[in-house]
């Protein structure tokens, strides 16, 4: 019963709190739900990664082993995780906004580690998943879903949620620096957005193998915390608000 009540909370704050959280942008400082739309678009586009993960993570088997094996099977997905996704980033603000405001990289944060991340591919992923497991047990692959499930600790789906949150921030965060390089025209903050994405992959996939959830958790409560002084930071003392 627990279980299930985590299920369905993570559900609501995975897939909820994202749109909540863009109304209140909305109302708030007056921007498009065409940025949010846009930010999660191109989080998706930047999926097309995922098979080329897959493909180098099976050939890097053949020229590494043990440790080495290990860092190398982190350190690519995490380099082309930053690289597709800071790139995809930059091309939405760059290109695609008109004229860009601190307040629409906020919201295009949201939108594509909102929208994208949390609602599509988290939040969609843990729903269907629960609806196979309670509903629809004897589809292909259920049993294995189910041990996975009956496995795990009861508050794991909050842990999760809690995780989304934070990686909300971190996302904005990371608009915010985009949006900053091309208000300013400081283009090496483009840079700074890769090297930090890159870092915190690395680093929380890192410790989640190597010394276990917790530590990697606390690395995100860290990285958040650092992503929330970066937005509060390079927030316009005067900012132009615009729809």
């Amino acid at each position: 019963m627990l279980k299930d009540f985590a299920f369905i909370a993570a559900i609501i704050i995975e897939i909820g709190l994202p749109l909540i959280t863009a109304f209140i942008f909305r109302r708030k400082f007056k921007v498009s739900w065409a940025i949010f739309f846009i930010g999660l678009a191109l989080f998706l586009v930047s999926l097309v990664r995922i098979p080329l993960n897959s493909n180098v993570s099976n050939l890097l088997r053949y020229y590494f082993m043990g440790d080495n094996l290990l860092l190398m099977t982190i350190l690519f997905p995490s380099f082309t995780a930053a690289l597709f996704e800071e790139g995809f980033r930059a091309l939405g603000i760059g290109l695609i906004i008109r004229n860009k405001t601190y307040e629409k990289g906020l919201m295009y944060g949201i939108g594509h580690g909102g929208g994208g991340e949390s609602m599509i591919l988290v939040g969609g992923s843990v729903l269907a998943n629960f609806i196979i497991y309670k509903f629809f047990p004897i589809l292909p692959g259920a049993g294995a879903l189910k041990a996975q499930i009956e496995s795990m600790s009861w508050f794991m789906p909050l842990v999760g949620a809690g995780e989304r949150v934070l990686t909300i921030v971190v996302q904005i965060a990371f608009s915010v620096l985009v949006m900053h390089a091309f208000l300013n025209r400081k283009y090496y903050f483009i840079i700074f957005a890769f090297l930090g994405h890159l870092a915190i992959d690395f680093v929380v996939s890192y410790l989640n193998i190597k010394s276990g959830i917790l530590w990697a958790e606390v690395s995100v409560i860290v990285f958040a915390a650092v992503a929330l002084a970066f937005i509060l930071v390079l927030k316009p003392k005067k900012s132009a608000i615009q729809s």
